[in-house]
């Protein structure tokens, strides 16, 4: 029915031209109108959206980075994590996959935490970098896992974390705002592009980065209103393959920049994960208490 209306107002707008050769008064020719468009472009979106729902942080064989940035009142905060998971030596049994990620904010500060988890395990192992070599003697700190065989939450792993989040700032903003934006686009590649936008607002509840309570108290309304623009790539397969959100928002006097991409870069391998780490290497916290001890004085560096 759509293709028929639609070669219908060709037609239309052909015959207005030829009318207007004639000499007849030229009137403008007949559309489909916003809110078909906006219908149209809102089913395909949600159709598309909730094939994809579901892929963002389905552990599968894979590489990705996830880079967050945000600048406000001469601040920057910024950070990037490598994110590996594989499940192929076990079939995806048991859970959690081995899991290898690797954090750092800038190579100069030498910042670099990388965490290996190995599949099944109930420890974690996290290789330090140069900045925080005083808090153990050896190379690597192990501790009670966050990813253990019962109850394992994906949305725990460093990075997939924020993707967890960015997901549910989407849906916040679609439950809570008015007039969001959605746009369906088909990529040259056959893949495919979903563009809305989720509310400053709907970004801090989502809880996609921290932002610092006395920061937060600076925000104008009018900005937590404000959307960051946001877009979900599709391969043509229909894998997911990246999810961004960029803006720059400028309310009454206050400006806001905020870029956070998660692009995944490959299909990971056995090889991609440390080798057997040797107990002389390795300090042992025992208790999830003594882990908390230890992450607070990372934190604090």
């Amino acid at each position: 029915m759509r293709s028929n209306r639609l070669t219908g107002l060709v037609v239309l707008g052909a015959t207005a031209l030829l009318l207007a050769g004639c000499g007849q008064k030229l009137t403008p020719t007949a559309r489909a109108d916003d809110a078909e468009i906006t219908a149209y472009n809102t089913a395909r979106f949600d159709e598309a959206y909730a094939k994809l729902d579901e892929q963002f942080t389905k552990p599968r064989d894979q590489k990705s980075t996830i880079s967050t940035l945000a600048a406000f009142g001469g601040k920057k905060a910024l950070k990037e994590i490598d994110i590996v998971w594989y499940q192929g030596a076990d079939k995806g049994k048991p859970e959690p996959p081995a899991i290898f990620t690797k954090s750092r904010t800038s190579k100069d500060r030498g910042d670099n935490y990388d965490v290996y988890h190995p599949s099944g395990s109930e420890r974690d192992y996290a290789l330090l970098g140069a900045l925080f070599k005083d808090l153990a003697p050896t190379p690597w700190v192990s501790y009670p896992t966050f990813t253990p065989k019962k109850g394992f939450n994906v949305c725990l792993v460093a990075g997939i974390q924020t993707v967890c989040a960015m997901q549910d700032a989407i849906k916040l903003t679609q439950k809570n705002a008015q007039n969001v934006f959605k746009r369906y686009k088909e990529l040259p590649d056959g893949g495919t592009q979903l563009e809305t936008g989720v509310t400053l607002k709907s970004f801090i509840d989502g809880r996609v980065m921290f932002i610092p309570e006395d920061i937060r108290k600076q925000f104008p309304q009018s900005m937590l209103d404000s959307f960051i623009p946001t877009k979900i790539v599709a391969a043509p397969n229909g894998d997911f393959k990246s999810i961004t959100m960029n803006g720059t928002l400028e309310k009454e006097g206050k400006k806001l920049e905020i870029a956070i991409a998660y692009d995944i870069t490959g299909k990971s391998a056995a090889k991609d994960f440390p080798p057997p780490i040797s107990d002389f290497d390795v300090t042992a916290l025992g208790s999830e208490a003594a882990r908390k001890e230890f992450l607070d004085k990372v934190a604090a560096k």
